[in-house]
């Protein structure tokens, strides 16, 4: 009988972090930016429930709070900024939390090659947003109404998708074995070195 077996990483950090590191970002966001009640109680909602299944997608939803609080108030650069970098880090912080089991450990050097692509992007999204800010004239009026929810649905449906693309299938499924037995009952020739022989 065999004895199970539990390997530990020396410096690593339970991964539970990564998804209460995204209801911190989330939630701060929206009790930050967003003057509105309701969407405190909505971003408080999706952090909790992307704690618990990361999968749900609800960490999207509480990003979108966080992005509403920019369309529906007056601009200003720093809260422009702060959106920018906060949106961005909530979306990198659920993308681990996405792929990582809850019972995992992971070392923090395994995050930084993320965490360069992060500060890269930054440098370029801070720079063209404070450009915008200066150069575009303030969107003000009902005639721009419709700009928040469609400004969060956008946001919310390319997060998604490009959390889709970038993960592929779930990691748990694997595609199913071609058979051993070939049409015509013989057995095809096994490739050199696939027979270990025992159990593995």
């Amino acid at each position: 009988m065999r004895t199970p077996h539990e390997l530990t990483v020396p410096g690593a950090i339970p991964a539970p972090v990564l998804r209460i590191g995204t209801a911190v970002v989330i939630l701060g966001g929206a009790l930050l930016l967003n003057p509105y009640p309701l969407w405190w109680w909505v971003a408080g909602a999706a952090a909790l429930l992307s704690v618990i299944v990361p999968r749900s997608m609800a960490s999207w939803l509480g990003i979108a709070c966080i992005a509403l609080g920019l369309v529906l108030t007056e601009q200003s650069a720093w809260r422009t900024a702060l959106v920018v970098l906060l949106v961005h880090a909530a979306h990198v912080l659920a993308s681990w939390s996405w792929a990582v089991p809850w019972r995992s450990r992971i070392r923090p050097s395994v995050l930084l090659p993320g965490v360069r692509r992060l500060l890269v992007i930054q440098a370029i999204a801070q720079t063209v947003a404070a450009l915008m800010a200066l150069a575009v004239p303030p969107l003000n009026g009902p005639g721009f109404a419709w700009l928040a929810p469609l400004g969060a649905a956008v946001l919310t449906g390319a997060s998604a998708f490009a959390l889709r693309v970038s993960l592929g299938p779930d990691p748990g499924r694997r595609p199913a074995s071609r058979s051993a037995v070939e049409p015509g009952g013989s057995s095809p020739a096994a490739a050199p070195g696939a027979n270990v022989g025992g159990r593995s």
